[in-house]
């Protein structure tokens, strides 16, 4: 039985295509339906017979398959196509919907409704999405991805109106559906031939005009001028100590600090370290390694300090003056003691 079926199948999508064939957009679209089918409705589905053939659109309606159910389809570019579902396949689908089985037997072909197309939108989308999956990267991507369904149409004649004239591509499977493969149906997808997807092109070197525009711009950007900020260390302190801040105070940092100074550009974070130095009498920062945008270290807690004798902070010289004069006052006039008071002294002879 499953032979004859197989024959049966074989005539029927040769009398729409051009004879079997084995390319790769009808695999890819077998493929799909698979999928769709098994994850929709856990309905085993398999491809007996595939046939591709470019159609003009007066051929259209007369390789249709009786009382299939016609959807239309949108795609890329406003362009319209068409799934055809066999009478057989259209059948097992709302069986195992209705009855979460499939009958050994089909049952009378009848004329399909909006309620069948309403049930099988899901099951078309499915299948076409798989099919761009199958063909993304390839050139049958160009007029085959991109599709999905739009509405259904309860009689063929008004295909010629709807569609765009020209070429169009039609792959036409025979399935057989089930575990044993006891039910059979046939599916017809009808698109553009010449498709309006993006096309799948090695990417083409720029032209001399970008070339020269790419060379602009970087010669623009680099001659930019660019502020880069040399952190010697970063403290926190609290609010009230920042408001008490005056001239002379000292704010303690790391004693490494020196040494590992880092050049910082906006908020890109450090891109170089060094440490400082002098260079000619100038201060310097000598690079010691490079940093790829590393983030900044984390703030120290630092206490500002009042400085313990006047002047300190202003200068060493002024500084080592004051202090001197501050000694020189506190010491003992000669012949004093220590309580400020004289010792009595003898007149000599």
């Amino acid at each position: 039985m499953a032979e004859v079926a197989a024959s049966v199948l074989q005539r029927k999508v040769a009398a729409g295509g051009e004879g079997t064939a084995t390319a790769a957009a009808a695999h890819a679209l077998g493929q799909a339906l698979a999928r769709a089918a098994h994850g929709l409705f856990a309905l085993p589905l398999r491809v007996q017979a595939q046939a591709e053939a470019v159609r003009s659109l007066a051929e259209l309606p007369e390789i249709l398959e009786d009382q299939a159910l016609l959807a239309l389809l949108d795609g890329p570019g406003e362009a319209i196509g068409l799934c055809a579902l066999g009478p057989g396949l259209l059948s097992a689908l709302i069986e195992v919907q209705t009855t979460g089985r499939l009958a050994a037997a089909a049952p009378a072909a009848r004329r399909p409704t909006r309620t069948d197309a309403a049930m099988m939108a899901g099951f078309v989308d499915a299948a076409l999405a798989g099919l761009s999956e199958e063909v993304a990267g390839t050139e049958d991507a160009v007029w085959a991805e991109g599709f999905h369904y739009a509405s259904c149409l309860d009689d063929p004649r008004p295909l010629p109106l709807l569609l765009e004239d020209g070429a169009i591509r039609v792959l036409r499977l025979g399935l057989l559906l089930g575990e044993g493969g006891e039910r059979q149906g046939t599916l017809l997808l009808a698109l553009p031939a010449e498709g309006r997807g993006a096309r799948h092109a090695e990417a083409a070197g720029p032209t001399p005009e970008a070339r020269d525009w790419s060379a602009r711009l970087e010669r623009a950007l680099l001659a930019a001028p660019a502020e880069a900020e040399a952190v010697l260390a970063r403290i926190r302190v609290t609010a009230d100590a920042m408001l008490g801040l005056r001239p002379g105070m000292l704010l303690p940092v790391p004693a490494d600090c020196v040494a590992r100074v880092s050049l910082e550009v906006g908020g890109g974070g450090a891109f170089a370290r060094g440490r400082l130095g002098r260079f000619r009498g100038a201060r310097a920062l000598r690079i010691e390694e490079g940093l790829a945008g590393e983030p900044p270290g984390p703030a120290i807690e630092s206490r500002p300090l009042a400085p313990p004798l006047e002047g300190l902070g202003t200068g060493g010289r002024s500084a080592d003056a004051g202090a001197g004069a501050a000694r020189r006052a506190a010491a003992p006039a000669p012949g004093a003691a220590p309580s400020g008071r004289a010792f009595p002294t003898r007149q000599a002879g």
